[in-house]
């Protein structure tokens, strides 16, 4: 798999502006990587970190966001359903049900030390998880590519808004992409454009995807029919 190449075709094909990122759990800290030299404010902020350069984040980098800690998998809630309840409920409009939803919230499960992060096409291992951000135009045709429109019951769902982290975890454990349209907090620390949405690959459907945009000379035109269609334009 030729990251570089999916990367280059993402942008010229697709037009997807903020460079795609790529998360991998490690048990140590790789001896020639720095580690991030900033305490992140949340998970979401490690990802937005990892547009400029590859690095490490030990696991305790992960628990300044009590619900990123969590769905990272690098926080346990023994103790602290009160303080993640309230943190839900804050972020996420939780409401009645709250502590219900942070026993039942999907998370990582790894015994890794931290994670390493960086662009995608930068990754010095394979990545666990692929990342970006998209319009809705852009995931439109992302669907038209990776083959998985749902016509019939999906238990999963396909859309997970809330926290938007959790996106990843459920990527991960059903091996399929899927998408958050972001809880206020990844907005908040993200700084990411109200008009872009969270979508999250397993890093097994990378190589498919390359080898799918490469067969694909029509992205463009696709991309232009879902653009007129959203502006009124019909097509």
């Amino acid at each position: 798999m030729d990251t570089l190449n999916l990367v280059q075709m993402l942008g010229d094909k697709l037009m997807i502006e903020l460079p795609p990122v790529g998360l991998a759990f490690v048990s140590e800290q790789p001896e020639d990587m720095a580690a991030t030299h900033r305490e992140p404010q949340s998970f979401c902020t490690l990802w937005r970190g990892a547009e400029e350069r590859v690095f490490y984040a030990a696991g305790e980098q992960h628990l300044e966001c009590g619900l990123g800690g969590l769905v990272s998998g690098f926080l346990t809630p023994e103790g602290r359903e009160d303080e993640l309840a309230s943190l839900l409920d804050e972020m996420c409009e939780g409401g009645e049900g709250t502590r219900e939803e942070i026993a039942e919230t999907t998370k990582f499960q790894h015994g890794a030390a931290g994670a390493i992060y960086g662009p995608l096409w930068m990754m010095p291992v394979e990545p666990d998880m692929a990342l970006m951000w998209a319009t809705l135009p852009q995931m439109g045709v992302l669907q038209e590519i990776v083959g998985t429109i749902m016509w019939r019951n999906n238990p999963q769902g396909a859309v997970f808004p809330r926290p938007a982290c959790a996106v990843l975890p459920i990527a991960s454990i059903n091996d399929k992409p899927a998408l958050s349209l972001g809880c206020i907090g990844m907005r908040e620390y993200t700084n990411v454009p109200p008009h872009m949405y969270l979508i999250a690959l397993p890093g097994s459907h990378l190589e498919s995807l390359e080898q799918k945009m490469q067969e694909r000379d029509d992205i463009p035109q696709r991309l232009e029919f879902y653009q007129k269609r959203m502006a009124g334009g019909g097509g």
